[in-house]
């Protein structure tokens, strides 16, 4: 069984200088208002979008995956890196790309979700790069 925990962007800064909070077995108080859209984790007030689950999983260098992460993995295992965004579909985590690259390098101009579990098992070289709240840009970079 997967840990169930929680992890989202706290609006005033911790003292430890950390910007993210996560909930854990020791200490697990997640609070959610959706009418009001605030949220809580562990007593912090965090940005309400930011809020994102545990995938249970870790990425090559250990980091702990969560909903909103964007990662890097080598699909094909030819040094092309491809870029996904973690998203919960249809009853799993999968990594959804801004589009489809061809083998001959060329785009079709659609997303295409890959299993999260499959990449990891399958070592494709998954890394956390950075999340779609302190970087939303990132994935329009890479279309």
């Amino acid at each position: 069984m997967r840990e169930i925990k929680y992890r989202g962007l706290v609006i005033e800064p911790l003292v430890s200088g950390e910007k993210w909070i996560s909930s854990d077995e020791e200490y697990h108080e997640v609070y959610i208002n959706r009418a009001e859209k605030t949220a809580y984790i562990n007593g912090h007030e965090v940005v309400y979008e930011s809020v994102s689950e545990y995938t249970g999983l870790k990425d090559k260098n250990g980091v702990e995956i969560y909903e909103g992460d964007i990662i890097s993995f080598d699909l094909y295992g030819n040094g092309e890196i491809e870029r996904g965004t973690i998203i919960f579909n249809k009853a799993s985590f999968v990594a959804k790309t801004d589009y489809s690259p061809a083998l001959d390098g060329t785009h079709h101009g659609r997303s295409l979700t890959y299993q999260l579990g499959s990449l990891i098992r399958n070592d494709k070289n998954v890394e956390v790069i950075c999340n779609i709240y302190e970087n939303p840009d990132l994935l329009e970079e890479a279309k």
